[in-house]
């Protein structure tokens, strides 16, 4: 037991460094994405959109487009869930705005759907213990619960464009935010 108490000091220490370190890595991913929404391009928008097509048909998106705008909407695409559980998808409204310095910025804004799949059958034998409507026996429902809907701004989409649009940009936020938070 003695032996233990002189370790304790040890192991408040490494266990000290572990989470300082661990959060000293979400400090600085944080700092990258929150840096990267403030982004602003000196690439005309004509010439940022085809790549933001491109990494969105990366991603398995299929979308429609506003005619002579920059905004791009995307189909829903399912993310995840099965027959028996809730399903999700995920769809994304794209946006493009020159600021009047001559400027581009990109917003990204991320919904995602979950939907319930739900079924109640009624027994098929009256007679094992007898139904309060008989007109139920061998009677099933099915549907949709009500879906859940959440939209936000999604950060992480908006640094990988900053990744592909501007890697000297890119590596030297990096390299900035590995100086601030070692």
């Amino acid at each position: 037991m003695r032996q233990l108490l002189r370790a304790a000091p040890l192991w408040a220490l490494t266990l000290s460094a572990v989470l300082f370190t661990g959060c000293a890595g979400h400090q600085r991913d944080n700092y990258i994405r929150d840096r990267a929404a403030t982004v602003a391009y000196e690439q005309p928008l004509a010439q940022l959109w085809p790549e933001v097509k491109t990494l969105m048909d990366a991603h398995g998106y299929s979308w429609r487009e506003l005619p002579n705008q920059y905004v791009l909407e995307t189909e829903w695409l399912d993310s995840g869930g099965g027959t028996m559980g809730p399903t999700s998808s995920t769809r994304y409204l794209i946006e493009g705005l020159t600021l009047a310095d001559g400027r581009a910025v990109l917003r990204a804004l991320r919904t995602d759907r979950v939907q319930q799949q739900v079924a109640m059958g009624y027994a098929t034998d009256k007679g094992n213990g007898g139904l309060a409507d008989s007109n139920a026996v061998g009677r099933s429902t099915t549907g949709l619960a009500p879906e859940q809907k959440a939209s936000y701004r999604d950060l992480e989409l908006e640094l990988e464009f900053f990744r592909k649009l501007n890697p000297k940009g890119a590596t030297a936020l990096e390299a900035e935010a590995s100086a601030k938070y070692p």
